[in-house]
């Protein structure tokens, strides 16, 4: 069943020169270089940026006797960092007056201010683009400017569907029919195969393959332009639109090509056929060395089955290791109902393969969709509602689902090949396998945390494609001799800005290596870190190889304290506190002292009192509220007894009060949302409550007659 609400190689070549002579022309000019030319034409010479050192205050700089009436302070940029933007009276010996900055006893870095700075960011011409706020979410669909995958910043780095080693990368659709003629798409075509003499040519063993694989027919019939086929070529188009090229969209990975497999089917036989395909196109791609076959790094399903349990599916799952194993990472959509898979189960996301990641879908208002989630299961969020991409006869349009999420993480696979260096490319032919799962980390790692995903999906985020091609210049690219790592400690309060990122290293210490962050620190240890995506350079200072690392900070929710409320002691029981407190899906623990904390929020209170109450939530960020307890003890005066049992009950409870015998008595039963689920006037003082078809929880019974009222949690 669909989870879905509805359902060519580059040439280069080069210009003949014109003309019928060649004339020289030698020019002489100075020796400096490019890099040198553009530093200097950026430069603003009288304006410079200064980070003071700790405890050394602007005032102090700006009384030295050298900059007195030659010297004001502009602008402070960063308090917290002592940074600020200095500006000379004028623009007579810059660099003198620069280096004599530097040499200030108050100063740790002085710079030129710069201008010329380029927005690193790519907006393609597709003429729908507008509409696409998945890719660059500005609040033009009424949602969240930067809920998006940040895919305009990606592919200011790298925007080409072809690896350094010349393959264009594949993703695999499993899905309905495929309209093939869409101007927008970038179709595989197996140019080994003839068209039509129904003769096996390139040995894969099927015949006719031309154009993908129909596992109904056993024929390379996938093409249709009727509406049937818009939920297949709208998730191609989410995942390899070709992009910049002044029509509809731009899809993740532009112009990646698309494999066609019709093979979404009720029946799981159908599935196994085409998940086989794939592998088998790719398995001949790397025996042949690129010879045959498709180079597919992904494949995406927007399919499956709602409720299925993988151990019943094992052969299902066992594909995701088979095609794994020879170098492609899937993407597969979860269910469009918001049920926790983990619990009710979910066909194929639950698939335990380490070759698999699964998808839900997220809004442009940056919460997450209608979908499910499960911790254990579904490995991040991804833009599912409202997505503009290519449908059929070659037209666009907007579909909703989380088969509209998983597309964009296919895409992103292709992505990072795409943008990988040549060894990581070289390595990915000696070990496929290995190497699809470091790609898979890349993605996952630099998912941006969210609020809604948080405890909801293994990563607690959505995709981020920006980040994850950056986490692409984690592998040793130049064959640095070392090894280094980042551990961010996130922001424990919410708006405190005490982040931390801490750089280890495989050898050696901090002092070996020259470390600059991305806001110009250059220490190990960073601390007092606002929420945001830091960037560390760090470079041998023996061998000048760099390695390059980066990690988020994030802001957790703010813990919320909604209400306290107070039930008085029945028959020389204790009375309780029951705390009800929010922060979004974050987990919380509950003290009376600050100091011994549980994870149920409700206390025993043996006496009056004024009383304390702590709630912490999952990185140790306690909020506290003070609560007045009383009528402790007073309702046993009355010599009322009361007794439940079994507590907690199971189908059936018994309730014994004597008083029943001797005044009108009314017994009420509340859950904890106040909505009663029984009432009986008891004739004897024993009544039994039937509880078999109630819901696990917590319940109130309220007892009253003539004389008393009061309320007891069971």
């Amino acid at each position: 069943m669909m989870k879905s609400n509805s359902i060519n190689s580059k040439t280069n070549f080069k210009a003949p020169l014109r003309g019928l002579g060649v004339m020289l022309l030698f020019l002489f000019v100075s020796t400096i270089s490019s890099a040198q030319f553009e530093e200097e034409y950026n430069r603003i010479l009288n304006q410079f940026i200064v980070m003071l050192k700790p405890s050394h205050t602007i005032e102090q700089l700006l009384t030295e006797p050298a900059f007195v009436g030659r010297l004001t302070n502009k602008e402070c940029l960063s308090p917290r960092m002592n940074i600020y933007l200095l500006e000379k009276t004028t623009i007579s010996s810059p660099d003198e007056f620069l280096l004599l900055l530097k040499q200030n006893q108050h100063i740790k870095i002085a710079q030129f201010n710069h201008k010329n700075i380029e927005q690193r960011s790519i907006i393609p011409n597709d003429t729908d683009f507008g509409a696409q706020w998945n890719m660059l979410n500005t609040g033009q669909t009424g949602g969240i400017a930067g809920a998006d995958i940040e895919a305009t910043e990606a592919w200011a780095i790298n925007s080409d569907n072809v690896t350094t080693n010349g393959d264009t990368v594949v993703v695999a659709i499993i899905d309905g029919k495929f309209d093939l003629y869409h101007e927008d798409l970038n179709y595989y075509v197996n140019y080994n195969e003839v068209p039509g003499n129904g003769v096996d040519d390139d040995g894969n063993g099927y015949i006719d393959d031309v154009s993908g694989w129909n596992v109904f027919n056993n024929n390379g019939d996938v093409h249709s332009s009727a509406p049937q086929s818009n939920h297949s070529t709208h998730c191609a188009g989410i995942a390899g639109a070709i992009g910049n090229n002044n029509k509809g969209v731009a899809g993740v990975c532009w112009g990646a090509k698309i494999l066609p497999i019709y093979g979404s089917s009720t029946t799981e036989s159908d599935v196994l056929e085409a998940y086989d395909y794939v592998r088998t196109m790719r398995l001949l791609y790397n025996s042949s060395f690129g010879t045959k076959g498709a180079y597919v790094v992904a494949t995406n399903s927007s399919f499956g089955v709602n409720n299925g349990n993988p151990e019943d599916y094992p052969l299902w799952c066992a594909m995701y290791d088979s095609m794994g194993a020879v170098g492609i990472i899937s993407a597969a959509a979860t269910t469009n109902s918001s049920v926790n898979v983990d619990v009710v189960h979910d066909m194929p996301t639950e698939c335990p393969s380490p070759w698999l990641i699964s998808v839900n879908s997220t809004r442009q208002t940056d919460v997450k969709d209608a979908g499910g989630y499960g911790k254990a299961s579904i490995d991040l969020g991804a833009p599912g509602n409202n997505i503009r991409s290519t449908t059929a006869a070659s037209s666009y349009g907007n579909i909703t689902g989380t088969s509209m999420a998983s597309p964009h993480v296919a895409g992103a696979v292709a992505a990072m090949y795409a943008a990988a260096c040549n060894s990581l490319i070289d390595k990915y032919f000696e070990q496929p396998d290995s190497i699809a799962l470091l790609v898979k980390k890349y993605i996952l790692d630099a998912a941006e945390w969210n609020s809604s995903l948080n405890n909801l999906t293994l990563t607690n985020g959505r995709l981020n494609l920006y980040r994850a091609i950056m986490n692409l210049k984690k592998y040793n690219c130049d064959s640095c001799n070392f090894s280094v790592d980042v551990k961010a400690n996130p922001i424990t309060c919410k708006n405190d800005d005490n982040g931390e990122a801490i750089l280890t290293f495989s050898s050696g210490t901090a002092t070996d290596y020259n470390i600059v962050w991305s806001n110009a620190l250059t220490a190990d240890t960073l601390q007092n870190l606002a929420p945001g995506f830091y960037e560390a350079t760090i470079t041998d200072t023996l061998t000048g190889c760099s390695r390059f690392v980066n990690t988020e900070v994030h802001n957790p929710d703010s813990i919320r304290i909604v209400s306290i409320n107070t039930n008085p002691s029945v028959g020389g029981n204790p009375g309780n506190v029951i705390v009800n407190a929010l922060a979004g899906n974050d987990v919380l623990m509950y003290s009376l002292d600050g100091i011994t904390y549980q994870q149920t929020a409700i206390f025993s209170i043996p006496d009056n009192g004024n009383y304390m109450v702590y709630v912490k939530n999952s990185l140790g960020c306690v909020v506290q509220q003070s609560v007045v307890v009383s009528g402790i003890g007073e309702l046993a005066i009355g010599n009322w007894q009361l007794a439940f049992y079994p507590n907690p009950a199971n189908d059936a409870a018994t309730i014994y009060c004597p008083q029943f015998e001797r005044q009108k008595t009314v017994l009420e039963i509340f859950d904890v949302t106040g909505r009663k689920v029984f009432e009986v006037t008891p004739s004897a003082a024993n009544c039994e409550l039937q509880t078999a078809n109630w819901n696990n929880g917590i319940y109130f019974l309220k007892v009253e007659s003539i004389t008393k009222k009061f309320t007891v949690v069971h």
